[in-house]
């Protein structure tokens, strides 16, 4: 079982890896995300030097897929030392090498802010890619194609959004599908 699911990962990673994403013109906006579904309660954890929060997908409407179920979509959103990250994307269930438009918002006091953003892979709760990274000040959007051996997995992408010492992971569920 151990064997299998190491295997596993390592596929995962590998076909990650192979996914594509093409960033459109970051644009500076403050404007409030498109959903107002936001995460209730994320987790806190802090160090010396830097903040740090994971917000996961929100609770509401439920899809069930088989023998996975899927929050409906929602934008996700997750705050530290002032800092509020949100991220929306159009559907928990993106089909394979088919655009799927996901979109960024990073402020401070309602005002834009720079940040950056990179994208990590889960599957299990266990990071198995890390991909792309790519800087902005208050708005970012981006369109990412899943691969077709990501289908059927139940994964999670997780944006790791940063601004100065301040670090939010905001963790999207997905289940690529055909």
């Amino acid at each position: 079982m151990i064997r299998s699911t190491t295997v596993l990962i390592a596929m995962l990673a590998a076909l990650m890896l192979a996914a594509c994403g093409s960033s459109s013109k970051p644009r500076s906006s403050s404007s409030a995300p498109k959903s107002p579904a936001t995460a209730k309660s994320p987790t806190t954890a802090k160090s010396p030097t830097s903040s740090s929060t994971t917000a996961t997908v929100p609770t509401g409407p439920t899809v069930t897929s088989g023998s996975t179920s899927i929050t409906a979509p929602a934008t996700v959103a997750g705050h530290a030392d002032g800092v509020t990250a949100s991220m929306h994307a159009s559907t928990h269930h993106p089909t394979v090498n088919r655009p799927w438009p996901i979109e960024f918002t990073v402020s401070s006091g309602g005002r834009a802010v720079r940040a950056s953003v990179s994208y990590e892979y889960l599957f299990a709760g266990q990071v198995v890619a890390k991909r792309s990274h790519y800087t902005f000040t208050g708005h970012f959007a981006d369109v990412f194609m899943w691969p077709s051996s990501a289908v059927g997995y139940p994964l999670a992408f997780r944006a790791v959004i940063t601004s100065g010492s301040v670090t939010i992971n905001l963790d999207y569920a997905v289940q690529v599908i055909r």
